[in-house]
Parts: C-alpha cells; sequence; structure tokens
C-alpha cells in the first residue's frame, strides 16, 4: 500500500535524514517539503497527503498552527510529530492522531510509525475530524505539565476525557480501563496504572489499590469491614465496590479529611 507524505521541519539537516530514512522503506513516497507553518498548510491542501511528519518548534508558527489549519481539509492526513522533546515531557503527545518520533530519528521508529500509519489506513479506521485536530491542538499546546485530559481508545478514535468525567481507573492483565458513570474505555497509550497516575497527579486522585486509582470527588460511602479494612464505594451506576489497601487507609483518611476518625 503506497502511501503519500510531506515533511514540514525548518532545519534542512532534519528534512534530509529523515527524507533519506524514508526512501529505506518500500512504498511511500515524499511529495513535497516545507520549512514553515505557512508553507506547510498550503503543501498540505495541494498535495492531499496520507500523513504529515510536523515538526513542533519552528520560527513564526509552530506544528500546533498547522493542525488547526488543516482541520477544515476535508481529508485530513494522518499526523506523526517530530520533537527535541525528553520523554518526561513527550506525554503531552500521546494523545495525537498517529505517533510521536524524537530527533534524532531512529530508523526503526520512523518504519514502526510508517507501519501504524498502513495498518490504520488499511482497516479504514476514520482519520479526525476537524474538531478533533482542534481539540488537539489546543490540548497539546497546554504543555506536559498542565495536562488533565485522559486519551482513550473509542471506534478507532482518541476520545478525551476531563479527569472530573473519571470516576475510577482500572489495571487488569496489563490493560488499564478507565471507568465513567456510565462507561468504560480502554486507556489510549498509557500502559500501566503507574504510568496513569502519574498524569493525573495533580488531580483528587488516589492510589486505594494497586489495581485502582479512584478520583475521590467521586466517592459515595467508605464501608468499614473486619481487621481494619475498607470498601469505598463509588459513584456510579453500579455503585462498583472498590478495595481500600490496609497500607493506604491512613494516607486515605489523610487526604479525605477523616484522620481524626
Amino acid at each position: 500500500m503506497s502511501l503519500r507524505c510531506i515533511i514540514v521541519d525548518d532545519e534542512l539537516p532534519a528534512v534530509d535524514e529523515l527524507a533519506y530514512i524514508l526512501s529505506k522503506i518500500d512504498e511511500i513516497q515524499v511529495v513535497a517539503t516545507a520549512g514553515s507553518a505557512s508553507k506547510a498548510v498550503q503543501a498540505i491542501k495541494v498535495h492531499e497527503p496520507d500523513v504529515v511528519f510536523l515538526d513542533i518548534h519552528m520560527p513564526g508558527h509552530d506544528g500546533f498552527y498547522v493542525v488547526q489549519k488543516i482541520s477544515s481539509v476535508p481529508r485530513p492526513p494522518f499526523i506523526i510529530f517530530a520533537t527535541a522533546y525528553d520523554e518526561y515531557a513527550i506525554q503531552a503527545f500521546e494523545v495525537n492522531a498517529v505517533d510521536y518520533l524524537l530527533k534524532p530519528f531512529s530508523e526503526a521508529r520512523v518504519s514502526e510509525s510508517v507501519s501504524r500509519v498502513r495498518h490504520m489506513k488499511k482497516a479504514g479506521k476514520p482519520r479526525l475530524t476537524g474538531q478533533e485536530l482542534r481539540t488537539i491542538a489546543d490540548y497539546m499546546a497546554q504543555g506536559a505539565e498542565a495536562i488533565t485530559k485522559v486519551p482513550v481508545d473509542k471506534g478507532g478514535r482518541i476520545l478525551l476525557l476531563d479527569s472530573a468525567e473519571v470516576v475510577f481507573c482500572r489495571s487488569d492483565e496489563k490493560r488499564v480501563t478507565v471507568h465513567t458513570k456510565t462507561t468504560h474505555f480502554p486507556v489510549h497509550a498509557l500502559s500501566s496504572l503507574d504510568a496513569l497516575e502519574k498524569r493525573l497527579s495533580t488531580c483528587p486522585f488516589f492510589r486505594s489499590h494497586r489495581s485502582y486509582l479512584v478520583n475521590l470527588s467521586h466517592i459515595r460511602e467508605i464501608v468499614p469491614l473486619i481487621n481494619g479494612r475498607y470498601l469505598i464505594t463509588m459513584h456510579d451506576q453500579q455503585s462498583t465496590e472498590i478495595p481500600l489497601s490496609r497500607t493506604r487507609v491512613r494516607e486515605f483518611k489523610e487526604r479525605m479529611g477523616l484522620s481524626g476518625h
């Protein structure tokens, strides 16, 4: 399956490096390159590529500007972000349309990203709509420290849940599920409850058990059991009961203002 791509980067060596790596991958064609955000928008509208390798930091307008401007095109391309951010800051990009690449580029990672696009195109997975692209651009522009959204998978798309909508999160056999009051979704990109807990560290969430992360704002009641154990009943349709580990009881009571009880 042939793919048509555009490389967007203001640094010519980075463009040349990525173009060289892509030349070694079968059935992918670089139809244009652009050294600025405004030229990138024009090239995307003219060439209608399948995928755009998009740099984040460029003089003038940045990569977020490109995402916002192409949200109105009839057939938005798949986006692969390119960035020099470190591994911690890269959490901000886990809600992107396809993938991100760290500079300097690795042949293996570029090949993996192309394979991901190829798979999504072959499977007929829908590309992001204009509104979704605008939401992603706004979200990413906030920076890693301001993350309060939870990316989840829904029907081939990435849905961004407000942290306030999340009642609890559950880890089961290396899969993390996010539960709202009425439904649940598999979390996108984050492979562990530890990673999700870190993402939501500025929000009112508490690790009640190794398998559960609960939103303290959605607790309905706390039920004492024998041997100093407790159950937490959540405020969802099922009134889900979640265990509270004995080792976490003191911290939990402090967080809930119950330390004197």
